[in-house]
């Protein structure tokens, strides 16, 4: 008896391999399935048959759904391991051809990143991802109910149209992304360059952190820094809507320091201004693993 029949254009082992995942337990109940693969004009097909004898626990209708359930769990596991990682290549290229090749491949990373995430549940809701597979699975389930024949393509493309927005909504995110680190990285040339055209002004700066995003400046002598130029940006900045963050990286521009000691990093919840601090002044960082002088500098402080 003829079960089932899948076409595919790629990877016909790696669907096999779902398959007998889901299929394979038939066999310790003594149900006997072939399976038959062919090539033809650049595609794959998979035909699945049962000796009808050997059906021994179940109704012929029975064994007949639950088989093509079981196949329906495999396309799903093949989509998600095998196809997903094309179909987002090609919807990147689609929908965003004005992005060059080298900027899609970036996106294309960053999407990766992100499915990851959602893949082992550190993004999204659980129960969100457990429905869309459940919706996947039961498209396949309804389309099995008075089909036998199955292409895969035309199936992604024709029924599974939910799933491709929903990889598109992800692929709209990874593009802001994307756009928001590209703005980054710009703004951050343009600080490098700041830093570049001016001599230091002073040699080497102690940056040491407090606690609610506070810090204080220090010379390469110890002393606090409290000069002119500091007085003036915190003057410039006080009608504005300008945190401690964006007063620190102003004051460091300000100073151009050749050398940047960065200490007491774990007073900080926020990583953003440490990240961009070492990546305008690059090799002129040194972030503190309670070093001496923090000691010292710390225990004054307290006393």
């Amino acid at each position: 008896m003829n079960l089932l029949s899948i076409t595919i254009e790629r990877n016909p082992e790696e669907l096999q391999k779902q398959l007998w995942k889901q299929i394979d337990p038939f066999k310790d109940e003594g149900v006997l399935i072939d399976e038959n693969v062919t090539y033809n004009n650049s595609l794959y097909t998979i035909d699945y048959y049962v000796k009808m004898e050997s059906i021994k626990s179940y109704s012929i209708s029975d064994f007949v759904n639950i088989f093509k359930y079981c196949v329906a769990n495999a396309l799903y596991e093949y989509i998600k391991n095998y196809e997903e990682c094309r179909i987002i290549s090609k919807l990147i290229d689609y929908d965003y051809y004005y992005f060059n090749i080298k900027e899609r491949i970036e996106i294309q990373d960053i999407m990766r990143a992100k499915m990851d995430k959602i893949n082992n549940g550190e993004e999204h809701n659980s129960t969100k991802e457990n429905n869309k597979k459940f919706d996947m699975i039961q498209t396949f389930v309804d389309y099995f109910k008075n089909n036998s024949q199955l292409n895969l393509k035309g199936f992604i493309t024709f029924r599974l149209q939910r799933y491709i927005l929903d990889l598109q909504e992800v692929i709209e995110k990874a593009v802001e992304e994307f756009l928001m680190d590209k703005e980054y990285d710009e703004f951050i040339n343009l600080l490098r360059y700041f830093v570049d055209i001016q001599e230091a002004k002073i040699d080497t700066v102690h940056i040491l952190l407090e606690e609610d995003s506070k810090y204080k400046l220090y010379n390469q002598h110890g002393n606090l820094i409290n000069n002119e130029y500091l007085n003036m940006i915190a003057n410039e900045m006080v009608d504005k809507d300008i945190n401690y963050e964006d007063l620190l990286i102003s004051s460091l521009i300000t100073v151009a320091p050749n050398r940047l000691f960065i200490h007491e990093v774990v007073k900080t919840n926020n990583e953003e201004v440490i990240r961009t601090i070492s990546r305008v002044f690059i090799d002129k960082v040194t972030i503190c693993d309670d070093c001496d002088w923090c000691k010292v500098k710390v225990k004054a402080e307290k006393e």
